[in-house]
């Protein structure tokens, strides 16, 4: 790396010009970007831990990490200052931002503002904001392979062995299922060594997978795979594809909650019996009702009944994106998450660089599409999950700014 230039002229007294940069800014982003990555990793295994028998964590254990997260950043905006600038990336994040701000202060409302969603939501706004426009990155992509890999040894890997006993089976389906995506991001990996761990903790994680019986996640598996070969024939409809699928997600569920009542509902019902063992109706079609009535009963429908407070058993959490935000922040949120998803939309559509790492990200964001109608992960405080799913939309829209040096032609994949 060159640090300086030396110029000597003919001249006796030697004109000397010599241009140094920061050394010191050089030498602190190593070790900004080693403590960026411990922390995220920390926290995510932190995080993981509440579905596991080794659960002892509470929503404040994000508070330290979060304030060291923040430090970390804020050196990285006004030291190092190399940043990706795209108006695309900038509309997804200001939205992000708008929502979650709208959010944070819809919930409880009545009631003193609680730490524990600051701290989530200013986590994953900070995570996403560095991983969109930080050039320098703070993660480096190979570092993936290592956390996976720990990952999926400390928490999954005993559960097959019979060792740990499997609990939250279906949470742990669908971290497994997010998880596989680091490792699918690197299987060109050259390194023989990581190359070697990545492609065991692919294995791994589809045994697990699958092992979970996790409905939800085994279709979002099935998602990205299809829509990874797909994609290569109609990347020109991009953004139709994906408005489609984001307008379609609260039909789906107006449909689910019909078809309970219908020999088709009664045919999947068998069906998902026979493949996983449960039921395919599990009494969300009944909490869907119970939610939006109770909204609208109390007449709050722009606004939502701004609590988080107990929804009959189910603590609050009521496994849909939309009846979700709608409970809680009424029609003004479900606009706000929904300017949110085409904003995402948006961008990918401008989206020049076709390539293996793109189709895997676009299979990916749409089985997040499609869990959010059964999950709705995205805004769920204090959990993996949602942090997981919002690293890989981020993942997606900083490779969606990416441009062919010359600008003519899409890269494809023979």
């Amino acid at each position: 790396m060159e640090y300086g230039r030396l110029i000597i002229g003919s001249d006796p007294d030697c004109k000397i010009d010599f241009e140094v940069k920061n050394l010191d800014s050089t030498r602190v982003r190593p070790v900004a970007q080693l403590i960026a990555t411990a922390i995220i990793f920390a926290t995510l295994l932190v995080m993981g831990m509440q579905f596991t028998v080794h659960h002892f964590t509470s929503k404040e254990s994000l508070i330290f990490p979060t304030v060291i997260l923040s430090i970390v950043l804020i050196y990285h905006l006004l030291i190092d200052r190399k940043l990706i600038a795209n108006k695309n990336n900038l509309l997804v994040t200001g939205s992000l931002i708008l929502f979650a701000t709208y959010y944070v202060l819809n919930i409880n409302r009545d009631a003193p503002l609680k730490l524990e969603y600051i701290t989530y939501f200013l986590t994953i706004v900070l995570l996403f904001t560095a991983i969109v426009f930080f050039k320098n990155r703070i993660v480096d992509k190979r570092m993936w392979i290592v956390f996976v890999f720990i990952y999926a040894n400390v928490f999954f890997l005993p559960i097959l062995l019979s060792i740990n006993k499997l609990i939250a089976a279906n949470s742990n389906g669908i971290i497994a299922f997010l998880l596989l995506f680091f490792c699918l991001i690197n299987l060109k990996e050259k390194n023989i060594i990581l190359k070697s761990l990545n492609i065991y903790t692919t294995i791994l994680l589809v045994i697990t997978l699958f092992t979970a019986t996790s409905r939800t996640a085994m279709m979002a598996f099935f998602i990205v795979v299809f829509t990874f070969f797909a994609i290569k024939y109609l990347y020109k409809y991009i953004f139709y594809i994906v408005t489609s699928l984001i307008l379609l997600s609260p039909m789906i569920t107006g449909l689910y909650i019909y078809l309970k009542h219908t020999s088709i509902g009664q045919s999947l019902n068998d069906l998902s019996i026979q493949v996983t063992g449960k039921n395919f109706f599990s009494g969300r079609d009944r909490i869907w009702s119970e939610a939006v009535e109770n909204v609208l009963q109390n007449s709050a429908f722009w606004t939502g009944l701004g609590v988080n407070n107990e929804f009959q058993e189910l603590g609050g959490y009521l496994h849909n994106l939309y009846v979700q935000v709608f409970f809680q922040s009424g029609f003004i949120g479900l606009v706000l998450v929904g300017a949110l998803l085409f904003s995402i939309a948006f961008a990918v559509g401008k989206a020049k660089v076709i390539d293996t790492d793109f189709r895997i990200l676009l299979g990916y964001f749409t089985a997040i599409l499609f869990l959010q109608v059964f999950e709705g992960h995205l805004i769920y405080k204090f959990e993996i999950i949602s942090v997981l799913m919002w690293i890989i939309i981020a993942f997606l829209i900083r490779k969606a700014s990416h441009r062919l040096p010359d600008y003519t032609a899409l890269e494809k994949e023979s």
